[in-house]
């Protein structure tokens, strides 16, 4: 399967969420996402497994390898540009693998309102976009709204882990989870740990490391139980 195979389900205007062979499309500028029933992650999976969620999926390197190295887990893809989408599903599909879901979307939206609360085990945030002009704040994923639907959708006690080259954006995240009053850090002071060894190839953890960055690893755990 190649990249181009995967085509979009709907035109810009007749947008709608649409979910087909585990590939989750919802569009953006559609305003009526309470009307979309999301399938349990049971039926879309067929298992109860366990589910981790992967932000920012990118080209989808990372994810692909862990959902082909615990194929006792689901995951999910969810990335944003429809470009990179077709490159997570043609490498799903070329590697045979069933256990991923891969939504086109917006992070906070469809935490919002495609995720049932407390439905997920841990989540993944790997380089996001730091956008650091301030004029372009109001693009970056990490804000105390998404962080709080996060901690909705993940498991009291489960694992938020955030990774970044970006020395500023690093301390953002940190404030803004320490805001929430939902998330705590693993690590003490200054609450990040840096050379990881083995947490898995992707694109852009690959970059940095050659031009000599030091990546910074964030590790929260949910402290909220979700309401029922």
């Amino acid at each position: 399967m190649k990249p181009k195979d995967l085509k979009s389900p709907f035109s810009f205007k007749d947008r709608r969420p649409h979910i087909e062979n585990k590939v989750l499309c919802v569009p953006e500028y559609y305003f009526e996402h309470e009307k979309f029933t999301m399938p349990d992650m049971k039926d879309i999976f067929e298992n109860e497994n366990e589910v981790a969620l992967e932000y920012c999926s990118g080209n989808g390197d990372w994810i692909i390898e862990k959902a082909r190295a615990n194929p006792d887990v689901n995951w999910i893809a969810c990335e944003i540009q429809f470009k990179r989408v077709r490159k997570i599903w043609s490498k799903r599909e070329n590697n045979g693998i069933k256990n991923l879901l891969i939504v086109c979307g917006e992070a906070y939206t469809f935490s919002r309102y495609y995720l049932k609360n407390s439905s997920i085990k841990e989540i993944y945030v790997n380089f996001p976009d730091p956008w650091p002009k301030d004029k372009h704040a109001k693009h970056r994923l990490f804000h105390v709204d998404f962080l709080n639907e996060v901690s909705r959708v993940v498991k009291k006690g489960g694992l938020a882990t955030f990774v970044t080259d970006d020395d500023t954006y690093s301390e953002s995240m940190i404030k803004v989870a320490t805001l929430t009053k939902k998330w705590e850090s693993v690590h003490k002071d200054p609450y990040y740990i840096t050379g990881v060894e083995d947490y898995g190839y992707s694109y852009f953890q690959n970059l940095w490391t050659s031009l000599g960055k030091v990546i910074r690893h964030m590790h929260f755990r949910n402290q909220k139980e979700a309401p029922q």
